[in-house]
C-alpha cells in the first residue's frame, strides 16, 4: 500500500489540485472497491458536491465535501475516505485521455479533468460516508502516535513498547500504536536498528529501543525528502532507493551479506542476517546459510 512517505507527497499534491473543484459526475467502473455508508448511488450522492479539503490519517485519504445543515442533519454524502491498501494509487487525468484498465473509480471535476483511483489487485476500498460518521470505516478511528509528530519521543516510544508481548515487525505495523508504518518501511527501519524481524518486543533492552525509535524518525523522514525531491507523477510509487525491501538474495550494502526473507504474520520481511542477528536461541535457523 501507499506508506507514510508515499502519503506525505501524494496528499498535498491532491489537496493543491483538487480543493475547490466541483464533483460532475463519479463513474464506478469496479464496484468491489465501494462502499457506500449511505442511502443513494455514487453518481447521485456526489454530482454537484464541492471538495473542500484533502486530509490524510493514518493509511486513509480523506476527502470532505462541502455540505450545509440541511446536508448533515439528512445524512447526506460529506465525506469520501480511500484506503489504498495494497496497490490502490491516484491520478489526475483530462477528461479525454485513455484509463487504464485497473481504474475504479472515476469523479469527473468542473475543470475538464477526471480524478481517478486505480487499483489492479481491488483490495483498497472507497467509502462514501456522511460527514464524521467514521465508525463505517474500520480502521480509521484506531490512530496511533504521529512518528513525525513532537508526541513521538524516546519516553512515549518506550511506554508503547513496554505493553507489548509480540515481535517486533507486529508491533511497528500497528497502526492503533504508531501512525504508520507498512511492510516496506517496518523493513528499512529494523534494518536502520539492527534488529531481527523476529525479536520479541519484550527482549529489546532500552538502548535497542531508543535505537528503534531514532530508526523510524529517520528513515521515515529521509524517504519523504527523498519522494519530494523526485516528485514522480502521483501514481507512481518510489521505492528503489530502499536498502533491504524487496531485496532478497542482493548483497547487503553495509556488510555484503546476501539479504534474506522470513515469514512474520503472513508478510515477507526482508533484513540482512549479519546486520540483524537473530538472537532467540541456538536451535533457530542460521539465516545466513538458509535460502530464503
Amino acid at each position: 500500500m501507499p506508506e507514510r512517505p508515499d502519503l506525505e507527497y501524494v496528499v498535498p499534491r491532491l489537496h493543491e489540485e483538487v480543493v475547490g473543484r466541483t464533483i460532475e459526475g463519479a463513474e464506478v467502473l469496479n464496484p468491489v472497491v465501494m462502499r457506500l455508508a449511505v442511502q443513494g448511488a455514487a453518481n447521485e450522492l456526489l454530482s454537484g458536491r464541492r471538495i473542500e479539503d484533502v486530509t490524510r490519517r493514518a493509511h486513509f485519504v480523506r476527502l470532505a465535501l462541502k455540505t450545509t445543515k440541511k446536508q448533515r442533519a439528512a445524512g447526506a454524502a460529506g465525506e469520501i475516505i480511500v484506503s489504498p491498501m495494497l496497490a490502490g494509487r491516484f491520478e489526475i487525468k483530462d477528461k479525454g485521455q485513455k484509463r487504464r484498465a485497473d481504474v475504479a473509480l472515476v469523479l469527473a471535476l468542473d475543470d475538464g479533468r477526471e480524478l481517478r483511483y486505480r487499483d489492479d489487485r481491488q483490495m483498497g476500498k472507497v467509502y462514501v460516508i456522511a460527514r464524521d460518521d467514521h465508525d463505517k470505516v474500520p480502521g480509521f478511528s484506531a490512530e496511533g502516535v504521529d512518528v513525525l509528530g513532537e508526541a513521538f519521543t524516546r519516553e512515549r516510544f518506550r511506554e508503547l513498547a513496554a505493553k507489548r508481548r509480540d515481535q517486533v515487525r507486529v508491533f511497528l505495523m500497528d497502526k492503533a500504536a504508531i501512525d504508520s508504518l507498512g511492510n516496506a518501511y517496518a523493513d528499512e527501519v529494523l534494518f536502520a536498528a539492527g534488529i531481527h524481524p523476529k525479536t520479541f518486543v519484550r527482549k529489546l533492552s532500552p538502548e535497542q529501543i531508543d535505537m528503534l525509535h531514532d530508526a523510524i524518525v529517520e528513515v521515515i523522514d529521509s524517504a519523504c525528502k527523498e519522494i519530494a525531491r523526485r516528485a514522480p507523477p502521483l501514481d507512481e510509487k518510489v521505492r528503489d532507493f530502499l536498502k533491504v525491501r524487496r531485496r532478497h538474495g542482493d548483497p547487503c550494502p553495509r556488510c555484503g551479506a546476501k539479504i534474506r526473507r522470513a515469514g512474520v504474520r503472513g508478510y515477507d520481511a526482508y533484513f540482512c542476517p549479519s546486520c540483524q542477528p537473530d538472537g532467540r536461541g541456538s536451535s533457530i535457523v542460521d539465516w545466513r546459510k538458509t535460502q530464503r
